[in-house]
This record gives structure tokens, C-alpha cells and sequence, in this order.
């Protein structure tokens, strides 16, 4: 039994990734795409190749732009405090870009184009707020394509859990910065 021991833990790991990736591949095609608006992003080389630390426009209405420290507590937001996700709710436009975003579905004004999405809170401040990946990683060589880039993609869950798909430009197309450089090619 002690000699199976390595290859039924071998079996295990693998069955248990092969789930993982299909999860993962399941909420790529079953989800809604949504874009949000990026801030002026920082490229910055790391030694394995290059990425992009991203900063979301996520639209907070005036409660959150009025506080000064911009933090939960002085918004009396307790429920949010030290939580590592938050529930917060979208308004969309026809393009599926992020208008509006508000912790109350109600503040949304009664719009039918709202959608859930969950936020990562890391230090409790509206700042610090963002969904699916607060980093965009690439190729070396490419931080020239996706200094273009306006928006994220994310395919958003109905519960709202999000994953980031891609960068894209003002129209909300591809950048295409895979095509443009091959690594092994030096071009």
C-alpha cells in the first residue's frame, strides 16, 4: 500500500488541477463580458518580462468622492470593514462599459442595465478597490502596444466574481499585442 502512496497522490493532483482549469475555462465561456475604465497605468519591467499595474475607474458615487480619508469606517459602511471582497453593484451602458458603481443596487437609479460585481478590498479604502487582478502581466518587449490600452475586459459571473480577459483600446477592440512581437524571433 506504502509503494501506491506517491502514485495515488500523483492521481489526485492531477484530477484536482484538471478541475481548477476547467472551472476556469467554464467561467471564461458562461460569463458576460464587462469593461471598466483604466486609469494612466505604471509598465514596469520585472526580471521574467514586463507588467502593468492597473488602476481602475470604477465611477463611486459622491458618498465615496466626499470622504476625506475615503475609508469605510467614516462612510459607516461596517459591513465592508475588513472584508477581502465586496459586493458592489454596476450600472452599464450599451456598450457594457462601467457608468456607475455603488455598494446599493437602489442608488442605481432603477436601472435595468446593472450587474454584479465583486470587488477585492485589500486596506478598507475606496482606493484600494479593485476587481478580478490589480496586474496586467506580458510578453517583454510589448509595453509599448498596452501603454494604449483605455479599458479592461473582465467576464463577470452572475454572482459576480470576476476574471481579467484582456486589455483593449477606446473602441473597446483587441490591442493585438500578442501578434505584434515574438520573443524567439527578437522582432
Amino acid at each position: 500500500m506504502k509503494k501506491f502512496l506517491p502514485l495515488y497522490l500523483a492521481i489526485l493532483n492531477i484530477a484536482l488541477f484538471s478541475g481548477l482549469i476547467l472551472q476556469h475555462e467554464w467561467h471564461l465561456r458562461n460569463s458576460q463580458s464587462m469593461f471598466v475604465e483604466l486609469m494612466p497605468v505604471d509598465p514596469r519591467s520585472i526580471l521574467q518580462g514586463d507588467y502593468m499595474a492597473l488602476s481602475y475607474q470604477l465611477h463611486f458615487g459622491a458618498a465615496a468622492r466626499q470622504s476625506s480619508q475615503r475609508s469605510f469606517s467614516n462612510l459607516r459602511i461596517d459591513d465592508f470593514e475588513n472584508q477581502s471582497q465586496v459586493l458592489s453593484y454596476v450600472q452599464l451602458d450599451k456598450q457594457r462599459r462601467v457608468i456607475t458603481t455603488s455598494f446599493d443596487q437602489r442608488l442605481l437609479g432603477g436601472s435595468a442595465a446593472f450587474s454584479k460585481l465583486v470587488l477585492k478590498n485589500p486596506r478598507n479604502t475606496f482606493e484600494s478597490l479593485y476587481p478580478a487582478a490589480n496586474s496586467f502581466m506580458f510578453a517583454e518587449g510589448l509595453e509599448s502596444c498596452y501603454r494604449n490600452a483605455k479599458f479592461a475586459e473582465l467576464k463577470v459571473q452572475e454572482n459576480g466574481e470576476a476574471v481579467l480577459v484582456d486589455l483593449v483600446d477606446q473602441q473597446l477592440n483587441s490591442l493585438n499585442c500578442k501578434t505584434r512581437k515574438s520573443w524567439w524571433q527578437d522582432s
